[in-house]
C-alpha cells in the first residue's frame, strides 16, 4: 500500500469503504494522540487521492465532532469535504463567529458549496478573518455576493521526465527549460533569466479562459523571495514585466544561463491514484514528482493580487525548484484571466 506514515508505523488497511469507516472511528483518540493524528492524516490523503466517495458518508460526523483529530492538509480537505451538507456550513459558521479556529475555517473553505462561499463572504466582511486565512487559501471575497474559489479543485501530479534532444521542448505540451524567446517578447530586456515550466491550460480541468495555448513559469535572478509579473499577449509571450523582491539578490548570487541544456525535460501530468506515494500529507515522496497542477495554493504565504484589477489571482501550479534546479523552495504560477496577467512567485519551504 503506497502510504508512508509520518511516524514510520505500519499503515492501516484502506481497501474498502468499511476500512475508511474504521479510520474515522479512530479520530476521537487521535485528538489527544499526536502520532496517531499524523499517521491518520497520511491515510486520509490516500483516500482523497484514490476513493474520496468512501469518505462522503462521514463528512457531517467529522465536521461536527472530530475535527480536533482530523489533521489533513487543505488540498486534501477540498476533496474530502467537497459538497458537505449545509448543516456542516451552519455549524462551522456559528462556531467561527463565536471563536476563530483555523481547522474550522479550513473545513468551511474546503466545502466549496454556494452556502459555504456565502458564509465565508459574510465572515470576511464582518471582520471575522483578521489573518486573511481564507484569502491565503485561494478564496477571494468581492465587494458583493459569495466568495469565489480562485483555484480549480481538480488536481494533477506533475512528473518530470528527461529528454535526449532539447529540440523536443519546442513541440512538447509541458516543456521544462524553454529558450527565453519562447516565453518573453523581448529576451534582451526581460528580468526573466530561467524557465521552469510551461503548461497547456486545456489539459488542466477547471482553468479559466486564457487567450494563449500555454502559460509560463519563469524566474528572475534570485534564489527565493521574489514576485515576477507580466502581461501576456495572444501568443502567450510576456511583455511589461515587473519584479519585486522580499530582499534584493546578493551580489554573489550565482549567474544563470538558461541556455544550459542540463535540467531540461518534459512535465507529464498524472492523475492522483494508488500508484502515488502518500506521506506527510502529500505525494512528493513519489519518485519523479515535483509538484501539483490545479488544487489550491500552498496557503502559507499571501497570494498575489492582479496588478491591474486587484482581484485575487488564480492558482495554476506549484512545483519544487527541483523541477529545474535553481534557487530553493516553491515556484508558483498564478494568472488573472480578466486582465491576461501572470504572476510567478518563489517562496521558502514550509
Amino acid at each position: 500500500m503506497p502510504i508512508k506514515t509520518y511516524t514510520g508505523a505500519a499503515a492501516f488497511p484502506v481497501d474498502t469503504a468499511d476500512d475508511v469507516t474504521a479510520l474515522v472511528e479512530l479520530l476521537g483518540r487521535a485528538a489527544t494522540d499526536e502520532r496517531l493524528r499524523n499517521d491518520l492524516g497520511d491515510h486520509f490523503a490516500f483516500v482523497a487521492g484514490t476513493r474520496p466517495e468512501w469518505f462522503r458518508p462521514h463528512q457531517e460526523a467529522v465536521v461536527t465532532g472530530f475535527l480536533d483529530g482530523f489533521d489533513v492538509t487543505f488540498d486534501n480537505l477540498c476533496v474530502l469535504l467537497n459538497g458537505a451538507p449545509d448543516r456542516c456550513v451552519e455549524h462551522l459558521e456559528r462556531r467561527l463567529r463565536s471563536r476563530w479556529s483555523y481547522p474550522e475555517a479550513w473545513a468551511l473553505a474546503a466545502i466549496g458549496t454556494e452556502a459555504a462561499l456565502t458564509a465565508i463572504a459574510g465572515l470576511v466582511r464582518d471582520g471575522a478573518d483578521p489573518g486573511k486565512e481564507f484569502e491565503d487559501s485561494g478564496i477571494w471575497t468581492p465587494a458583493t455576493g459569495p466568495a469565489q474559489y480562485r483555484f480549480t479543485p481538480h488536481r494533477q501530479a506533475v512528473e518530470l521526465q528527461t529528454v535526449s534532444d532539447p529540440a523536443e521542448l519546442l513541440t512538447a505540451d509541458h516543456p521544462v527549460g524553454l529558450p527565453l524567446d519562447q516565453v518573453v517578447r523581448r529576451p534582451e530586456a526581460t528580468p526573466a533569466v530561467w524557465h521552469y515550466l510551461s503548461l497547456r491550460l486545456d489539459q488542466l480541468p477547471g482553468m479559466p479562459d486564457w487567450s494563449a495555448d500555454r502559460v509560463h513559469l519563469a524566474s528572475p535572478k534570485g534564489s527565493v523571495g521574489w514576485t515576477l509579473t507580466a502581461a501576456a499577449g495572444p501568443d502567450g509571450l510576456w511583455h511589461d514585466e515587473t519584479i519585486a523582491f522580499d530582499e534584493p539578490p546578493r551580489d554573489d548570487e550565482t549567474e544563470v544561463d538558461n541556455s544550459d541544456p542540463r535540467g531540461t525535460g518534459i512535465a507529464v501530468l498524472r492523475q492522483y491514484d494508488s500508484d502515488l506515494a502518500y506521506s506527510n500529507g502529500h505525494i512528493l515522496s513519489t519518485p519523479g514528482l515535483v509538484g501539483t497542477a490545479g488544487g489550491p495554493p500552498i496557503g502559507l504565504y499571501p497570494n498575489p493580487h492582479c496588478r491591474s484589477c486587484d482581484r485575487l489571482m488564480f492558482h495554476v501550479v506549484t512545483v519544487q525548484n527541483y523541477i529545474r534546479e535553481y534557487g530553493h523552495g516553491w515556484r508558483t504560477l498564478y494568472l488573472c484571466e480578466q486582465c491576461q496577467i501572470t504572476t510567478c512567485t518563489a517562496t521558502n519551504w514550509n
